[in-house]
């Protein structure tokens, strides 16, 4: 950056003046490198800088210190928003306005009593307008505290009612790897599943929170996300890294979890903002990029107090407008109210933007993943007071929850007599993806999830291959060996009647006569499909071929009538 004699340097007789009577200093008019390098020299010399803070109003000592912890510079145009915009004047307007007289707000305030500049320059990745403190200046400022978001957010009373996510978003997405198992998802590998399609397939799911859309499309995408779903044919299904995810820590979960939410470039929720209309051909938002800033920010708060929510983004506007858009352009985005259509632009349309974002951010997603607890007043309605949570105090910082001191060394399970399993939730969801292949799922609370063995879950886990003595080696194993020897003979009985019969999902393939069967018999390309005969015109088709003997038959020139 410029040093203060460069920047006094070029600014008009008028401007020098102005500075000068601010900081008490008798300058007379002169040749303008001699005017620059007396002002320079006074505005530096010991003692000069303190009457001139002191004179300072509390708008403006606040937007220099905040100046000052940026490190000295920062963008003009977020600045701006915060603080006022520098009108501009041309000379004559200049000299005959005098605009030092009545500054329009801290920034004009600063400029005008020569503490801060503008320049043109670069700034970490940023290359535009800044406003700066020369540093032979910022040497001399004493130590500033700029006021803190969380210092101008209204505290609020313990609510009526508190709602708390915990790690329900990590249980129900065990529910969705073992509904997928069991019912994979019909849906095209190009797009995700629709809220419609998602919504009638995960109503099988014994989910622990709500079932509304957009939770539901957050769920999705954190499965897709972290890899934890593929495709194969015309289903999804639980992949591979499913398991290696379901083993990990509850902590280690949480975090991988939250970090797929935040570092989420390919949705943008402000699209999805029902008070807005976001105009495709002018679109600029870059989501994980605000989502990172906000996390930043709020990172700053203490866990486990309660604060007013309109404080709150009171708050992050007065001291973050720009979160959303960084460089400060309040103006260019074509984003319209949905009500009015009219566009939304400049400042005083954050609160319908920016506001309405972080919002549904701090109530939706990040309520969802732990981060926060909602407060409600009466009968519930919508939430006026939020908290953030120790583990999510963590995961805003991008640090793993804290995970619970260890325990004395016990079996995670228990088997009762009534065939009843209790286990505990902690670190066990691996545990709990193989024990739902065998029992049902009956009841969770936060330590505690409850299974039955029953008849029927016993023989879907014999009919996917699982072998009676495997079922008892794994209770036992979970159960430190303590299998009541009821449960064992039980267990045995109900094995033994599996496999006198067996029954399986077959396709019959008509002909019309023995001509065509004969020919689709003669073709290798097609035989291959062919399972048992029924007779000259009939033969049965193993289920899992009938795409490819269809495709078969059309190469042939035959098409088949499908019967529905």
């Amino acid at each position: 950056m410029k040093d203060l004699y460069r920047c006094l340097d070029e600014y008009s007789e008028d401007l020098l003046l102005a500075i000068a009577e601010a900081w008490g200093f008798p300058l007379a008019r002169d040749e303008t490198m001699r005017m620059v390098k007396r002002l320079g020299d006074a505005m530096l010399a010991p003692g000069a800088l303190t009457p001139v803070l002191a004179a300072l109003s509390p708008p403006a000592q606040e937007a220099l210190a905040h100046l000052a912890a940026q490190g000295g510079a920062a963008p003009a145009r977020p600045l701006a928003l915060r603080y006022g915009a520098l009108r501009r004047f041309g000379p004559a307007r200049l000299r005959r306005e005098q605009p030092w007289r009545d500054p329009a707000g801290p920034l004009e305030e600063l400029y005008y009593r020569g503490l801060v500049y503008r320049a043109y320059g670069e700034l970490g990745e940023y290359y535009g307008d800044l406003f700066f403190i020369p540093d032979e200046l910022a040497a001399l400022l004493p130590p500033m505290q700029a006021p803190s978001i969380v210092g101008q957010t209204e505290p609020h009373a313990p609510p009526d009612q508190s709602l708390s996510a915990g790690s329900d978003l990590l249980e129900d997405l065990l529910a969705l790897i073992v509904l997928l198992r069991r019912q994979p998802l019909p849906w095209p590998a190009e797009a995700p599943p629709s809220e419609e399609a998602l919504a009638r397939w995960a109503a099988d799911a014994r989910l622990l929170g709500a079932a509304e859309g957009q939770r539901l499309q957050l769920l999705w995408r954190l499965l897709a996300r972290q890899g934890l779903v593929e495709h194969e044919g015309r289903h999804w299904r639980p992949a591979l890294r499913a398991r290696q995810w379901l083993r990990q820590s509850d902590a280690a979960q949480w975090l991988a979890t939250f970090a797929g939410w935040r570092d989420d470039a390919d949705w943008d929720e402000l699209l999805h903002l029902p008070t807005i209309l976001c105009e495709q051909a002018g679109w600029q938002s870059q989501p994980a990029r605000a989502r990172r800033r906000l996390c930043a920010i709020l990172s700053a708060y203490p866990a486990d107090t309660w604060y007013d929510l309109e404080s709150l983004l009171q708050a992050l506007r007065d001291h973050h407008p720009d979160y959303l858009r960084p460089d400060g352009d309040l103006d260019s985005w074509l984003i319209r109210d949905a009500e009015s259509g009219a566009y939304l632009r400049g400042l005083e349309s954050w609160h319908a933007v920016e506001g309405a974002l972080a919002h549904h951010l701090l109530t939706g997603p990040l309520h969802w993943l732990g981060v926060t607890d909602l407060g409600f007043e009466g009968d519930r309605g919508a939430p006026t007071a939020l908290r953030f949570t120790p583990q999510g105090k963590r995961l805003l910082a991008g640090a793993a929850p804290e995970a619970p001191a260890p325990t004395a060394s016990t079996p995670p399970a228990q088997v009762d007599e009534a065939m009843g399993i209790r286990i505990v939730t902690r670190d066990t969801r691996y545990l709990r993806y193989q024990l739902e292949r065998l029992a049902a799922w009956q009841a969770q609370d936060g330590d505690h999830a409850l299974y039955q063995l029953t008849e029927d879950s016993v023989w879907q886990s014999l009919n996917a291959g699982i072998q009676g003595d495997q079922i008892q080696a794994f209770l036992r194993r979970i159960a430190g060996d303590a299998l009541p020897a009821s449960v064992e003979r039980t267990l045995t009985a109900w094995a033994g009647r599996f496999g006198r019969v067996s029954l399986g999902r077959a396709v019959v393939l008509e002909a019309l006569d023995e001509a065509a069967m004969q020919e689709i018999r003669h073709a290798p390309e097609l035989a291959r499909f062919l399972g048992e005969s029924l007779g000259p015109t009939r033969c049965l088709v193993n289920d899992d071929d009938l795409e490819a003997l269809i495709a078969g038959l059309k190469q042939r020139d035959i098409w088949p009538r499908i019967k529905r």
